[in-house]
């Protein structure tokens, strides 16, 4: 039977051993069971990050399970196609972690990677007593203690209560910045288990290819004036009020398009025509394809109060687009190199904001420049590097699960 040994190598490293065992059932030399949890419902409640992590991980020759609470998650159509999916409700509290300890018992994954919050807590709660324990990695994708200065004081407490008490019981954290490890630094001290900073990984062809597929903005395919575009959640820690702000200080040739949806919606349109930008900035919603657009600008404007690490910035500079930012926690340093790469200016001040549009589109960083930026951050080894967090970096007999 073992000599009925073969190889077949499938996609972009897909790696699949399969042997007959003398019992008689075939088994999977591969990576293990990785079960992927915490997503919010709706379209982008996946989000790319977990969908790149997802299909990298199949890729690499892991058994990848998905597990959802609703039947409202749109992004699962980009799915790998041997990522397996589940739904189940979790809820909250003991019953939560009941109902993730049952599943975890039932399904057995070497190890399981939580996104958010809620999740994160009921997961490192379920695997206690469990046998064998799965390896359990929280991926935390803000700069906490920066999010946590946004909050009222009740609120601050609870939430730094809540996740004193989650964090350390993980076997890793994982933060997508090292802005964002260092924030978990300060927040758990002594207490913190291993913290690794690992970028989110993006499929760089992919998103270059997009770019070059046509444009459904009107300004973008009649593209005259210095034309400006954001790609973002129209919410507070976006901050996009400050760059209105900035827009109302630049010349009358310049425009703005603000690629996003979210509760902030109402009072950026009431901004816009109270200093008097009607005609020049436009918030069509969300995007399918931001990459056609941003490619198509001359800069990518972020006015962000905080962040993890802004994909979106750094997604510009990979479609040969310039960047300005806030110097915000965090990210935005780590993508630019400190101003090297694009102008950091202070969070909140519109002045500084302009004026660094004006000078960086008179005077724009070189493509070769931009391209040397993203190489720098090797985002793609970013699958490599969550394998080995997860403890699956090395092929191993699994059976069928």
């Amino acid at each position: 039977m073992i000599n009925s040994l073969y190889a077949r190598v499938k996609g972009e490293g897909l790696f699949r051993l399969m042997i007959d065992a003398q019992q008689g059932r075939s088994t999977t030399l591969g990576r293990g069971c990785l079960l992927v949890v915490g997503f919010r419902p709706g379209s982008a409640g996946i989000g790319r990050d977990m969908l790149n992590i997802m299909n990298g991980c199949a890729r690499a020759g892991v058994q990848v399970h998905a597990l959802v609470e609703t039947d409202d998650n749109p992004d699962l159509e980009h799915l790998d196609g041997s990522v397996q999916r589940h739904q189940k409700y979790l809820g909250d509290g003991k019953a939560g972690v009941a109902r993730m300890r049952a599943f975890l018992g039932e399904l057995r994954p070497d190890a399981v990677i939580a996104n958010k919050d809620r999740p994160s807590r009921l997961l490192v709660n379920a695997v206690d007593g469990l046998d064998p324990r799965p390896r359990t990695l929280v991926r935390v994708g803000i700069n906490q203690p920066a999010k946590l200065r946004h909050r009222n004081p009740l609120s601050r407490w609870r939430s730094r209560r809540r996740l004193s008490a989650t964090y350390p019981k993980a076997d890793v954290l994982v933060g997508v910045s090292q802005g964002v490890c260092e924030g978990l630094r300060e927040l758990l001290g002594d207490r913190a288990p291993p913290i690794r900073c690992i970028y989110s990984p993006m499929d760089l062809t992919d998103i270059r290819l997009r770019s070059r597929e046509e444009p459904t903005h009107p300004w973008f395919r009649q593209h005259h004036g210095r034309l400006l575009v954001s790609v973002g959640r129209l919410s507070q820690m976006k901050d996009q009020g400050t760059m209105l702000h900035a827009l109302a200080l630049l010349p009358k040739d310049y425009r703005l398009v603000i690629f996003g949806e979210g509760k902030q919606r109402q009072r950026l349109q009431a901004m816009v025509k109270g200093l008097g930008l009607a005609g020049r900035v436009d918030l069509p919603g969300h995007s399918s394809n931001p990459f056609a657009h941003v490619a198509r600008a001359d800069l990518f404007v972020l006015s962000s109060s905080f962040e993890g690490f802004c994909n979106a910035l750094l997604e510009a500079l990979i479609v040969g687009t310039p960047g300005v930012s806030t110097d915000c926690p965090s990210g935005p340093r780590e993508i630019l190199d400190g101003g090297r790469y694009g102008p950091l200016v202070p969070v909140g001040q519109p002045q500084a904001l302009a004026d660094a549009i004006e000078e960086t589109i008179d005077d724009p960083p070189s493509r070769a420049m931009l391209e040397q930026a993203v190489a720098r951050l090797q985002i793609d080894r970013s699958i490599e590097k969550y394998l080995d967090a997860l403890g699956l970096s090395t092929p191993r007999h699994s059976g069928s699960r």
